[in-house]
């Protein structure tokens, strides 16, 4: 894995150990261990056909370098899948779909690196292979609803009409959502889909208290961030920064209470550009917050 994975060395002691040394191919992964498995999604196809910032397609690569000094943690077993082969946005669905739901049928929790936020649409149908006839929660950290029509073909904007218009066993909550971002269209169209719109100004315990609600209501969540969520000062490098935006340290706090409901079935982070990054501030941070999602991660 050292063409993907390569950071400090310390020694190769128990104690020294970084993720970057125990980091192993998912062909070598064992049934029903506890762990993860990261999952590149090296595209950003959709991002361009969203009329988005290009550079996205690299964003994968720059979490596991921001992650790779991180520290060992005892008894997780973690695995990579690697990237795609393909970029383009159709076939890299369906590849990254497959990948992901081989990820959950090994009983381990599969985390995706992007990548455009097209990326959901392959998550979720990944969930949905494993999960037949559940009712999937769909928590999306974002400002933008990306519920765009897809009449002239799917982009990074419209991964949640097409899973919502495809099943009447997915529902939707977006956590961060702001309406500088999102234009009157959009947010019909989000109550027309009865979303769970959840502003970013709003309280940290009321937000906790509505998502409480809406899980309860599910029987799987499969959780997206898309990084453009968090304010441009923390993550300049994203397809579309947000200005005042989330709070990183408010949406790890809400992710840490949704991971508490044993319910997550499938995680991924989108949108990372390193192209526009600043000091790698985009990649550190969600690197810090899927470290925090393996630290807490429990059977």
């Amino acid at each position: 894995m050292k063409d993907l994975w390569n950071g400090r060395f310390d020694s190769d002691e128990e104690v020294d150990l970084r993720l970057w040394q125990v980091v192993k191919e998912f062909s070598e992964a064992k049934e029903n261990e506890l762990g993860v498995c990261f999952v590149g999604y090296n595209t950003d196809d959709g991002v361009v056909r969203n009329q988005g910032r290009k550079g996205a397609e690299e964003g994968s690569n720059a979490i596991r370098k921001a992650m790779q000094s991180f520290p060992k943690i005892d008894g997780l077993s973690v695995y990579d899948y690697r990237n795609l082969k393909s970029q383009v946005l159709e076939e890299a669905q369906k590849e990254y779909s497959e990948k992901v739901s081989e990820v959950i049928k090994k009983g381990m929790l599969p985390i995706g690196l992007g990548g455009g936020h097209d990326i959901a649409y392959g998550s979720y149908s990944g969930v949905r292979k494993v999960y037949k006839d559940e009712k999937i929660g769909l928590i999306n950290f974002d400002t933008h609803l990306d519920i765009r029509p897809y009449d002239n073909g799917p982009s990074s904007g419209t991964s949640f009409k097409q899973i919502l218009d495809r099943d009447k066993n997915a529902f939707y909550s977006i956590v961060g959502f702001k309406k500088q971002g999102n234009t009157k269209r959009l947010i019909e169209t989000a109550e027309k889909y009865n979303v769970l719109m959840l502003d970013e100004e709003y309280e940290e315990n009321y937000i906790v208290e509505k998502l409480e609600e809406f899980i309860e209501k599910v029987d799987k969540v499969y959780i997206t961030f898309c990084m453009d969520v968090f304010d441009a000062a923390q993550a300049p490098g994203v397809s579309a920064p947000t200005i005042m935006g989330l709070c990183p340290k408010k949406g790890k706090r809400i992710l840490r209470e949704i991971m508490k409901t044993g319910k997550v079935v499938c995680i991924d982070f989108a949108e990372v550009n390193p192209t526009y990054d600043i000091d790698s501030r985009t990649s550190k941070l969600a690197g810090a917050l899927i470290y925090d999602v393996m630290l807490n991660l429990k059977k």
